[in-house]
């Protein structure tokens, strides 16, 4: 298992999914990563936006899935870039969408990562440690164009 160090809280990730079983599993495979991540969840779009207006504290990370009601997880980035005290926040699309038009646009508006979400929970919890390992990397680089998907390894 993988043990890092955080200087002043546990590390909080914010996860935008509207699918209860996705959020289950997200939630399953985090803990079995690493137990010391707060994770909160949001069902919504406009749930995340009114989250993070009202935040004290922001995430250090938030997972956003891209088919969401009332406002969907483009949407949600492209406010949550243009606002000067969220426009630094790590962001993972997490989505089923295999369109590579949802990469590139997903990518040109400023996202992080790009996970489409695995078929078993094994996968997912191999993506979710690689992510984590990374993001934690305090030298790691913006993520370039070539390194943006994360996906399953063969």
């Amino acid at each position: 298992m993988y043990e890092v160090q955080l200087k002043t809280r546990p590390y909080h990730i914010l996860l935008a999914e509207d699918d209860a079983d996705d959020r289950e599993l997200f939630l399953e495979a985090i803990a079995l990563v690493d137990p010391a991540i707060q994770v909160k969840t949001v069902e919504n779009g406009e749930i995340l936006i009114s989250y993070l207006k009202e935040a004290v504290v922001f995430p250090d990370c938030i997972f956003l899935d891209l088919n969401m009601p009332r406002k969907n997880g483009k949407q949600c980035l492209v406010e949550i870039r243009r606002n000067k005290s969220t426009e630094k926040i790590p962001i993972v699309i997490y989505t089923t969408s295999p369109s590579n038009r949802d990469i590139d646009e997903t990518y040109n508006q400023g996202a992080s990562c790009f996970i489409r979400k695995p078929n078993s929970f094994e996968e997912l919890k191999e993506l979710l440690d690689r992510y984590v390992k990374s993001s934690f990397q305090d030298t790691a680089p913006k993520r370039l164009r070539h390194d943006f998907v994360l996906n399953a390894r063969p």
